[in-house]
């Protein structure tokens, strides 16, 4: 029986969630599904021990992923939606700037947390992921990176401001949801990244 359906932000992220969980390079901190254990991040100990980081308020703005390498001391806060296009929206940019900015501050607060360590030390970066029918072009993709830089450095965002990340669901005429992987700069952190997210 083949199924149809339509490639929303739900489906996008699950993909990529899916995908992450199946590598072993990053893992997921935190992820704010429609219903779910959306109320907390959660890390790890020295010892594996699993535990809270840092519990939202019920009101409170919450990214859609967070993702860890702790090979790279890196940290991926992804604001995800349904298509590029609506992710370059301005109201949508300077929201999603904020509430990434402000999660990136919490985890950069969580100097003595336990089951955080040394990760409040780590490398910050913006990510985009969005869902399309056909791939993407390379100048729409960087448009998007260019203004979510911009709107970074306009309220002094802590997260890095010179790497973008952006993950981009296709689905095929059978169903079928592949990941393209991109991001706006040539630099081996940037490389290394994109490399380990694959």
């Amino acid at each position: 029986m083949t199924y149809t359906y339509k490639l929303t932000e739900e489906i996008s992220r699950w993909a990529f969630e899916i995908h992450v969980k199946n590598k072993k390079s990053w893992w997921i901190a935190f992820t704010n599904p429609t219903a779910g254990p959306w109320k907390r991040i959660e890390s790890f100990d020295k010892n594996k021990n699993k535990g809270e980081v840092y519990r939202f308020d019920r009101d409170e703005k919450r990214p859609d992923i967070v993702i860890v390498n702790d090979a790279l001391e890196s940290i991926i806060i992804f604001e995800a939606k349904d298509t590029l296009e609506k992710l370059k929206v301005e109201s949508q940019t300077a929201k999603s700037c904020l509430v990434i900015n402000d999660m990136a501050e919490t985890l950069v607060s969580m100097k003595d947390n336990p089951f955080w360590g040394d990760r409040h030390s780590y490398k910050i970066f913006n990510g985009l992921l969005w869902g399309s029918s056909t791939p993407s072009s390379t100048p729409s993709i960087d448009e998007a990176f260019q203004v979510y830089s911009n709107e970074l450095k306009k309220i002094n965002s802590i997260v890095d401001t010179v790497i973008q990340v952006g993950i981009e669901s296709t689905k095929n005429n059978s169903g079928l949801i592949t990941l393209n992987y991109h991001t706006n700069s040539s630099s081996k952190n940037a490389k290394e990244i994109i490399q380990t997210l694959k």
